[in-house]
C-alpha cells in the first residue's frame, strides 16, 4: 500500500488525453489487442507495464484501522464533475468539455457539482475485451430474443447512447467457520383407513413428518466475492449490474492508466467499510444455503446459522461495462454489457397487447377441454 504519511487519492477517469508520438493525437485503447492506437494516423503503442507491478490482495482489517481515516486527497486537476439533472447520475469529464451527455440516460440536462476526494486508490483493472461495435451488435442480438415486446422496438437498428465505463468494485477474500442447528425432517407414511361416499371402506397412504434435531459445522473460503461500489449504479440499476456477474477476476491485471484511453472510470461512493459489510451479508447469505444443503433429510425447519470471518483481504479493481440508454414512448431504459464476458441484462417495456392475446389463446384452450370433457367425459 502506499506510504502511510501520504494522502491516497482515488483514480478519476475522464476520457483519453494521451497523444499520438506521431501526430499528438489522441490515443485510444483498443479492446481485445492491448495496444493504444491513433485513430488520425493509425498509430499503434503496445501497453506496458511498470517494473513491480501486480495485481495485490490487502488485509482488511488492517485497512480498515489505518487507511478510513485518513486524509483524502484532492481531487485530481483537469476535469470537473457534473450531475445529470434527470436521472441523477454525476459523472467526471475534462475540464475543457462544456457540454457532456449523461452516459447512463443519455440527458444533456447537467450542471456542475463539486467532486468529492478519495482515500484508497484501484490498483488493479479488466480491459474490456471488445469494443462498442461488438457490445451493439450483442445488444441487438438480446432483443431480438425477448418476448412479449412492442414490434418496433424490436425493429429498432440504431442505438442512441452506448457507453463504455470502467465501474468500481471491491473485492474480498475470506475464510469462515460456521455452525448450524437445525430441525430435519424425515418423511414416512402411514396408511389410513376411510369410507368413501359409497359406504365402502377404503386405505390410502398419508404422508407424516418426523422432526429431530440436527447440528453441524463446516468451514469455507470465498475468492474474489464482488461487490459494486458505485453508488448510481446500485442505486438505479442494482438487478441488472448482478445479472451481469461474474466477471473474471483471474483475469485482472496491474493498473495502467493506458487502459482507459478513450473510456470513462466512475469514482467509488459505497468506501470499503460500507463494501465489506455488504459482502458479509452476501457470504453469510450463502453459507446459510451451504449449511442447508448439509442438513440431510427430505425437509428442515428452525435453521439457525453463526458464523465467523478470518484471514479477510480486498482489492479495489475496476471492471468493464458497456451502459445502453435509450428512449421508448418517452421513457429512458437501460442496458448493461458485461464489458469481458458479453452478458447482456436490460429493461424493456412489454408488449400487453401481445400478453392478453396469450392469456385469451390460453382460456380458450383451456375452455375447450373443459367443453370436450364436460360433453365426453363421465
Amino acid at each position: 500500500m502506499p506510504d502511510e504519511n501520504e494522502a491516497v487519492e482515488g483514480q478519476q477517469a475522464t476520457s483519453s488525453t494521451l497523444p499520438c508520438a506521431q501526430c499528438g493525437a489522441e490515443l485510444e485503447f483498443k479492446p481485445g489487442q492491448g495496444t493504444l492506437k491513433c485513430n488520425y494516423c493509425g498509430h499503434t503503442q503496445q501497453i506496458t507495464f511498470k517494473e513491480g507491478a501486480a495485481v495485490i490482495e490487502y488485509d482488511l482489517n488492517d485497512a480498515m484501522a489505518r487507511y478510513l481515516g485518513r486524509t483524502a486527497a484532492p481531487p485530481p486537476a483537469g476535469v470537473h464533475q457534473i450531475k445529470c439533472q434527470e436521472c441523477g447520475a454525476e459523472i467526471v469529464i475534462p475540464s475543457g468539455e462544456q457540454t457532456a451527455r449523461c452516459d447512463y440516460c443519455g440527458s444533456r440536462k447537467t450542471v456542475d457539482v463539486p467532486m468529492p476526494a478519495e482515500v484508497l486508490r484501484p490498483e488493479s483493472i479488466l480491459p474490456f475485451r471488445f469494443d462498442a461495435a461488438s457490445a451493439e451488435e450483442r445488444f441487438r442480438h438480446w432483443l431480438k430474443g425477448l418476448w412479449f415486446r412492442p414490434n418496433a422496438l424490436k425493429s429498432r437498428n440504431t442505438v442512441e447512447e452506448l457507453n463504455g465505463i470502467y465501474a468500481p468494485y471491491w473485492t474480498f477474500d475470506s475464510h469462515t467457520s460456521a455452525f448450524w442447528t437445525a430441525q430435519r425432517g424425515d418423511y414416512y407414511y402411514v396408511t389410513e383407513y376411510y369410507t368413501d361416499s359409497q359406504g365402502k371402506r377404503r386405505s390410502r397412504q398419508s404422508r407424516r413428518t418426523r422432526w429431530t434435531w440436527v447440528s453441524g459445522s463446516r468451514r469455507d473460503h470465498f475468492d474474489d466475492w464482488l461487490v459494486c461500489a458505485s453508488g448510481q449504479l446500485r442505486e438505479r440499476l442494482a438487478a441488472l449490474v448482478h445479472a451481469i456477474e461474474p466477471f473474471p477476476t483471474r483475469e485482472l491485471v496491474p493498473y495502467e492508466d493506458k487502459f482507459l484511453a478513450g473510456f470513462r472510470a466512475e469514482r467509488y461512493s459505497v468506501d470499503l467499510s460500507q463494501g465489506w459489510d455488504l459482502a458479509r451479508n452476501g457470504i453469510y447469505q450463502e453459507l446459510t444455503s451451504r449449511c442447508a444443503g448439509d442438513i440431510g433429510g427430505d425437509t428442515y425447519r428452525a435453521l439457525s446459522v453463526r458464523a465467523s470471518y478470518f484471514g479477510q483481504s480486498f482489492k479495489l479493481a475496476l471492471l468493464p461495462l458497456f451502459v445502453l440508454a435509450y428512449r421508448y414512448n418517452n421513457k429512458v431504459y437501460n442496458v448493461l454489457i458485461n464489458g469481458a464476458t458479453g452478458e447482456v441484462q436490460g429493461q424493456a417495456p412489454l408488449s400487453w397487447v401481445k400478453i392478453a392475446l396469450l392469456i385469451l389463446a390460453i382460456l380458450a384452450v383451456v375452455g375447450g377441454a373443459l367443453g370436450l370433457y364436460a360433453a365426453f367425459g363421465q
